[in-house]
């Protein structure tokens, strides 16, 4: 006889010496092909070496120093999950021995009653089922790990019993219901078909079974989930015969393909929505071929505009539509786009059947045309969009010459009031303290009462000239703040005016407004003063500055002479206003009366950035 071919390691847990001697005899003595032996009396020290070393099989007493009956078994069979144990007991302990081969023992032996053979055979056996049960668990686990990976819900159908076992949980993750790794009741399956397949899909199956001619069945239905709704799902089953060919089992699997179905849906109505969308569409659309650049189809917006029929429309190319230098620029950009190269947009230029010429934005995307991929434009024609750009243009390069005649006139006027205070004020009164400098020179006597009106005509051209840089230097608004600039200029004037002014200021944020913004409102209300002191011959004005949401509002109001708005104005003080709130997109509006007073209310964006 042969012994076996693969080596042992074996390890005897035992604390009685003389059977532990016996036990080493009968291995040496088997057919066994043993390597190495190990001993040991206690549980704990068991534990030790099955870490340390590569353990085969394990003889286990169940009677040791450190701990006893089944707990023997217990502390060790984490430690054992893959190694055979067999256990030693005598007489009196053949019901625990029993108890441990349920907890995942191979066999046990009892003391006095077996020789070498008996061992032989308990061990073959021993790592035979060992083996067995490990291939079989690893193929539990093969089998567990592709059903969860399938996301399928697996059945096997016993057609000799009637029972459906369904597979791990799928069933119930899918469709809700609470049967896991279990029978399903009777006939639960029929129950829950959707009642408008019930009928088609049992004669079906019913059918393919009596039949007894093939292996495999599949079907698409709807089946019932707990919560009430359904779910489309693809079935499909095969069936195991016995060996004179009757069906037995039938082993499926039910994948739900609802997101499918529903997208299916959706790509149905899309096509049906896009169909309508194309023949119904305002704007003149077609779809030409990238090759051959003929239109294959056109809807009816473009019959319409362009004044073809769809005959004639379908004869054309794109060449046809495009001026002679201009349609092969456009096929190139068109080739781009094929391409998927960036395309810089512009207009074009289309002819009608007519002849006449339109102006039109092109809009191109490449679809699938039965197969074919096609291009696809939508037209827009801008021809009357164009013209109104242009004059608008022209309007606005006309506004812009106004400002600008405006702007250079008040700087005019500007120049000129400096030039005229300059030469009849200040220039006048530093002549006179020059004058009286000169004769103090020369004349000792009233030199002293000479130097000091010289000395107040000097401070008098200071003070003038101090009002008059006032006047033309930018206010430091960014340090003052509007509204405290705007209390500063009125204090300046009532300080040589005899007059009342009050301002009243609501809704306000400064540091909402730009610099330029602030400037602005503060210009136009110096210049309605200004106008107020020169021709109104007012005695009380009422300033009055609001902010509301993005509208900054100003009114000036005074109680002075008025004069008619309709009557032409020699000076600009008026229109330098209207040009400042024009400039951010405000508007202006005066009303005003001979003896009426003077109302003036200007309104502007806050948001609105100056013209350029």
């Amino acid at each position: 006889m042969h012994k076996m071919n693969n080596s042992l390691s074996i390890l005897t847990v035992e604390d009685n010496p003389s059977d532990l001697f016996l036990v080493e005899r009968m291995l040496r003595q088997s057919l066994l092909d043993v390597g190495k032996l190990f001993f040991t009396d206690r549980v704990g020290r068991a534990c030790d070496i099955l870490k340390s070393e590569e353990i085969n099989l394990v003889l286990l007493d169940l009677t040791l120093p450190d701990s006893f009956g089944i707990n023997s078994y217990l502390h060790l069979k984490s430690a054992v999950q893959k190694i055979p144990v067999i256990i030693l007991t005598g007489l009196s302990d053949t019901s625990l021995a029993v108890e441990a081969i349920k907890e995942g023992a191979q066999d046990y032996l009892v003391k006095g009653e077996f020789n070498e053979k008996l061992l032989t055979k308990s061990i073959q056996y021993s790592l035979e089922r060992k083996r067995t049960l490990e291939n079989l668990r690893e193929s539990n686990e093969r089998f567990n790990t592709v059903v969860k990976a399938t996301n399928d819900a697996i059945w096997d159908w016993d057609l000799g019993s009637n029972e459906v076992f369904l597979v791990g949980d799928a069933y119930k993750q899918l469709f809700g219901y609470d049967i896991v790794n279990a029978i399903s009741p009777q006939d639960f399956w029929e129950s829950i078909l959707h009642p408008d397949d019930r009928s088609r899909v049992m004669d079906k199956l019913k059918g393919i079974i009596r039949e007894a001619r093939v292996t495999k069945w599949e079907d698409e239905y709807r089946l019932k989930k707990s919560n009430g709704e359904y779910a489309y799902v693809h079935d499909r089953g095969y069936i195991i015969y016995s060996p004179d060919h009757r069906p037995q089992r039938v082993i499926g699997a039910i994948q739900d393909i609802t997101a499918r179905k529903r997208s299916e849906e959706i790509i149905r109505t899309s096509e049906e929505k896009y169909k309508k969308i194309f023949y119904k569409n305002p704007y003149p659309t077609w779809i030409y071929d990238l090759d051959s650049l003929h239109i294959m189809e056109v809807n009816d917006a473009a019959l319409e505009k362009y004044g073809f029929d769809k005959n004639e429309f379908m004869q054309l190319t794109m060449r046809d539509l495009h001026p002679p230098g201009e349609a092969e620029e456009f096929l190139e950009s068109m080739k781009c786009l094929a391409n998927m190269q960036p395309v810089e947009r512009k207009l074009w230029h289309h002819s009608n059947k007519a002849g006449e010429t339109m102006i039109v934005e092109i809009t191109s995307h490449l679809i699938d045309y039965f197969g074919k991929t096609s291009m696809q434009v939508i037209i827009n024609d801008v021809t009357e969009r164009v013209r109104l750009e242009k004059e608008l243009a022209l309007q606005q390069k006309l506004k812009q010459q106004q400002i600008t005649e405006v702007v250079l006139g008040a700087q005019e006027r500007e120049r000129f009031e400096l030039g005229q205070e300059l030469h009849d004020n200040i220039n006048q009164i530093l002549a006179t303290s020059k004058l009286y400098l000169d004769v103090a020179i020369e004349e000792p006597e009233p030199r002293i009462e000479l130097l000091a009106k010289s000395r107040k005509n000097i401070s008098m051209a200071i003070e003038e000239i101090r009002k008059l840089s006032k006047e033309l230097i930018t206010p430091t608004l960014n340090d003052l703040g509007l509204v405290q600039s705007i209390k500063e200029l009125i204090r300046t004037i009532l300080s040589v005016k005899k007059m009342k002014i009050r301002l009243n200021v609501s809704g306000l944020d400064e540091n909402t407004l730009l610099p330029e913004q602030r400037i602005n409102v503060y210009r136009i209300i110096q210049e309605q003063l200004n106008n107020i002191l020169k021709h109104a011959q007012a005695t009380t004005v009422i300033i009055e500055l609001n902010k509301e949401k993005e509208q900054i509002s100003l009114l000036v109001k005074d109680d002075g002479k008025g004069f008619d708005p309709r009557v032409r104005r020699k000076g600009v003080g008026i229109s330098n206003i209207i040009s400042r709130a024009e400039l951010y997109n405000g508007k202006v509006e005066i009303d005003s009366a001979p003896g009426k007073g003077c109302r003036l209310e200007v309104i502007l964006n806050s948001k609105a950035l100056p013209e350029q």
